[in-house]
C-alpha cells in the first residue's frame, strides 16, 4: 500500500482544505457529510454514505413493542428447541 501524504495549514477556527486529489480519490463531495473521529491519537476523516431513499424512523413506543414481540418469539422458539 502506497502512502500518500500532504502538509496542510490549519486555518483560523481549525479549518483545513482537503487537497483535491484526496477528495476525488476518496469520494468526498461538496456539501456532503463526513465522519471525523479520534483513533489512537490520530484524526480519521471518512466520507459518510447516505441512503438514496427515505428511511422510516421509529418512536420509543414502537421500539419497545418490537423488543417485546422479539422476546416473546424467542421464548416460543426456545420452548420448541429451535433456538
Amino acid at each position: 500500500m502506497q502512502i500518500v501524504e500532504e502538509i496542510v495549514k490549519i486555518q483560523p477556527k481549525g479549518l483545513i482544505t482537503i487537497p483535491k486529489k484526496f477528495r476525488k480519490s476518496l469520494g468526498f463531495e461538496e456539501n456532503k457529510l463526513a465522519r471525523l473521529k479520534e483513533e489512537k491519537g490520530r484524526l480519521v476523516l471518512e466520507p459518510v454514505r447516505t441512503l438514496p431513499y427515505p428511511v422510516r424512523s421509529y418512536s420509543s413506543e414502537n421500539l419497545i413493542e418490537f423488543i417485546k414481540l422479539d422476546q416473546e418469539e424467542s421464548r416460543q422458539l426456545k420452548k420448541k428447541g429451535l433456538l
